[in-house]
């Protein structure tokens, strides 16, 4: 299997070596050929690393054929479950496979395509969860009385109705009160036609 390898301590005084030196014989013990090693010495909590995005915009590409990422341990590839879900769950739309050496997990086996399916499961579950408690909020805001959106533009027809009776181009009255032609159409027949009542 051609795979990228991906390493990353969070410091810079920290060393990659055991890392990138247990990823080069776990690949040579199987067979598969290191395409690229992309490294960070960065936190984990920053997706942002320079050596991954590198890493993510070549799978993107993927111009020389990758078909795994191997991995030291996953939190070497985020700090966060949810980080790790979403990369997890990007991996698998690009058919790429996940192997983390020191958590046993390869997604290219019966057991690794489970685990696939686990994660999925979860980021599901995940989201869910956010919408539902952000209808749940929004239901109980519009019970308070709460109104969303944009409020809307009061616009005091008396002073326009005097501008256009002294002549005053429509185009340049809505220019002045930030309002569109439809707009300015609409509440002058609404007028018109509260007058007829």
């Amino acid at each position: 299997m051609d795979i990228f390898g991906y390493a990353r301590v969070s410091s810079l005084s920290q060393d990659l070596d055991l890392q990138i030196s247990d990823i080069r014989k776990f690949t040579e013990y199987r067979g598969d050929r290191i395409l690229r090693m992309y490294t960070d010495k960065t936190s984990g909590k920053n997706i942002d690393r320079p050596g991954f995005q590198e890493m993510i915009n070549a799978i993107d590409k993927n111009t020389m054929g990758a078909e795994a990422i191997v991995i030291y341990k996953l939190d070497r590839m985020g700090r966060s479950l949810s980080d790790l879900l979403r990369i997890v769950e990007y991996l698998q739309k690009k058919d790429i496979q996940l192997i983390s050496i020191s958590d046993n997990i390869d997604t290219s086996t019966s057991q690794g395509v489970l685990f696939f399916q686990l994660i999925g499961a979860i980021a599901e579950y995940e989201r869910k969860l956010i919408k539902e408690r952000s209808d749940n909020g929004i239901r109980e805001a519009r019970e308070k009385g709460i109104k969303f959106g944009r409020p809307k533009k009061i616009i005091k027809l008396e002073p326009i109705k005097k501008e256009i009776a002294m002549g005053v181009s429509k185009s340049m009255i809505c220019r002045k009160y930030g309002i569109k032609r439809a707009t300015l159409y609409a509440k002058l027949r609404e007028d018109r036609e509260k007058v007829k009542i």
